[in-house]
């Protein structure tokens, strides 16, 4: 009964987990934007903004880290916003990817657009 009651938690506990970045990747960007930055700057502004916007009275963290092909991705807790940062022949792309189209991707958007 005991390994019953344990398998059936792990299971529910199993949905709340967030989708890995490369699965998200998949379903494409929620928003590719454009800047005249280098993508440095503008991962580091990202960081910056991200780490000081007040959600629900708490300030979140977010993480910069190299990119896998180049470039950066700015990510918060449990990537549930990250944003994908190369250079590239014109200017540096941006491509924003969020787990649940909700008020707190587009606060995180607008604070993304403010760095461009």
């Amino acid at each position: 009964m005991r390994i019953l009651v344990g398998a059936l938690a792990f299971v529910l506990l199993a949905g709340c987990m967030a989708r890995p970045m490369n699965e998200v990747r998949q379903d494409g960007p929620f928003k590719v934007l454009h800047s005249k930055k280098t993508d440095k700057a503008l991962a580091e502004c990202v960081q910056y903004e991200w780490q000081n916007q007040s959600l629900f009275g708490v300030t979140p963290q977010a993480t910069m880290q190299p990119g896998r092909d180049g470039g950066y991705t700015v990510f918060t807790a449990a990537s549930e916003y990250f944003v994908d940062i190369k250079q590239g022949a014109t200017g540096t792309d941006a491509r924003y990817y969020v787990i649940a189209k909700n008020w707190i991707a587009k606060a995180r958007l607008e604070k993304l657009q403010s760095c461009l």
